[in-house]
């Protein structure tokens, strides 16, 4: 976390803040949420490649700002692809939430094919399943960026190794439970929304 460390209280801020988006708002906001990652990945494609091709300053700007709206434009088209994604990243974030106390192995097996269940089920029955993955991602993103705060973890290294997941929410008790409550409470407030604005429009159309 060194070479992060001034980053790090900022960073967390905006995973948290996220995190809490994803939660409310996870199905209005897929499809920009969408554009933003791919965005950001192919921001980082451009710098990769600028970088390995020796691009002056000029060129280097150039660069990222058409790998950023390739990006974008790709992951908005890709929509399928990404509704199955989320789906996978519900299924297998449950899926280890659930047996995280069990063997850290079968935790990680029962994600990977929750995971493959999950994207099938999200692209069958997209508003519901997006409205689950982006509730529970979002709780499970905004609790462990809240780590940094409460206990100055390196949340950061458990997105870049998820097999250690399945050891962090075993050893911290709180993180579970607040992570489902926190995806309920988003779950029903996202119904809610939807089911307000659907009726509206049907009673316009009446």
């Amino acid at each position: 976390m060194s070479e992060l460390a001034d980053l790090y209280p900022w960073i967390s801020v905006g995973a948290i803040a996220w995190g809490v988006l994803d939660v409310f708002f996870g199905y209005r906001v897929f499809k920009v949420t969408l554009s933003i990652v791919g965005g950001l990945m192919g921001l980082a494609a451009g710098h990769a490649l600028a970088t390995a091709v020796g691009f002056g300053p000029g060129a280097q700007v150039v660069t990222l700002v058409i790998g950023a709206m390739l990006g974008a434009g790709l992951a908005f088209l890709l929509y399928i692809a990404a509704v199955f994604v989320a789906g996978f990243g519900f299924g297998a974030t449950l899926g280890m939430l659930l047996l995280a106390n069990f063997h850290h192995m079968v935790s990680l097996l029962t994600g990977a094919v929750m995971g493959i269940i999950g994207g099938f089920l999200a692209v069958k029955m997209q508003r519901i399943l997006i409205v689950l993955s982006t509730a529970l991602l979002g709780a499970f993103r905004a609790v462990l960026a809240l780590t940094y705060f409460t206990g100055q973890m390196d949340w950061l290294h458990y997105y870049r190794h998820p097999d250690h997941m399945p050891a962090l929410i075993e050893s911290t008790p709180w993180m579970f439970p607040s992570i489902l409550a926190l995806a309920a409470v988003g779950v029903i407030a996202q119904l809610e929304l939807g089911g307000s604005g659907e009726s509206k429009k049907k009673t316009k159309e009446d």
